[in-house]
């Protein structure tokens, strides 16, 4: 494998090639923002079964132990912070070299962090609405309600529902249709932090692939594009992120 550097200068070439690049994220963009990831050796789901916890059969049969699980999330979100990673994307977008990022996070840190293109393909905790009359209320006001009541319970009598996709449910008509808008165009494709096995989402970056897409990987563990991708990092995604920075700035691409 070549080193760090050679494959740095080689990820400045190819988006500068192939821009404005397409940016598909997982959860391990967001841990450096003290946000734990799922799937890896170690995530939240080797602790706890998500079909119990994050499932909307789940929350429909026991909303009470939904809402403990999803109690301690918004409340972590609520002190988290976007990194430099977030950052560098939402500063790479500004200049023209990135042109959305397509997310399965549901935590908001890109927004915040400068992007402006974001395809949340798993929804949000910003919000939730009541499964009943559709009332919308923030995350904020979701979490007081929960720092006095078990279950979120709705004025007319309905429950709350964080406004996130849980296993069972579709994924978002719009989000999913531009997406797959954006497999086609040829563009570069850079995957950030995700394992890339949950289905439909991880098939996004394949189907670029196949309409002639390029694909850098930043990711700690093997995924199943590995061996089609033009680099592999296996790096920590800020380090990259802030080194394909530099670079591009030291060529004079970026100021």
């Amino acid at each position: 494998m070549q080193g760090f550097k050679e494959r740095i200068k080689l990820f400045a070439d190819l988006l500068l090639k192939r821009k404005p690049a397409v940016v598909f994220t997982g959860a391990g963009m967001s841990t450096a923002s003290g946000i734990p990831d799922f799937r890896s050796r170690g995530g939240l789901w080797s602790k706890v079964d998500p079909f119990k916890v994050a499932s909307i059969e789940a929350l429909r049969s026991d909303p009470a132990g939904f809402y403990r699980f999803y109690k301690e999330r918004l409340s972590k979100l609520a002190r988290a912070q976007p990194n430099e990673g977030h950052k560098v994307l939402g500063r790479l977008e500004k200049a023209g070299l990135i042109q959305a990022v397509i997310t399965q996070n549901i935590d908001g840190l890109h927004q915040r962090g400068g992007s402006r293109k974001v395809i949340e393909l798993h929804g949000n905790m910003r919000e939730a609405h009541c499964m009943k009359c559709g009332k919308a209320i923030s995350s904020d006001e979701l979490l007081r309600i929960l720092e006095e009541q078990e279950i979120p319970y709705c004025e007319c009598g309905g429950i709350y529902k964080i406004d996130v996709v849980l296993f069972g449910e579709p994924l978002p008509h719009d989000a999913i249709s531009e997406a797959a808008r954006l497999t086609q165009g040829g563009y570069l494709w850079i995957v950030l932090g995700s394992s890339l096995q949950v289905m439909p989402a991880a098939n996004f970056p394949y189907e670029a692939y196949l309409n002639g897409s390029p694909l850098v990987i930043v990711n700690r563990d093997p995924t199943y594009l590995d061996g089609r991708a033009e680099i592999v990092f296996r790096e920590n995604i800020v380090d990259v992120l802030t080194a394909l920075e530099e670079e591009l700035r030291a060529q004079g691409c970026i100021s």
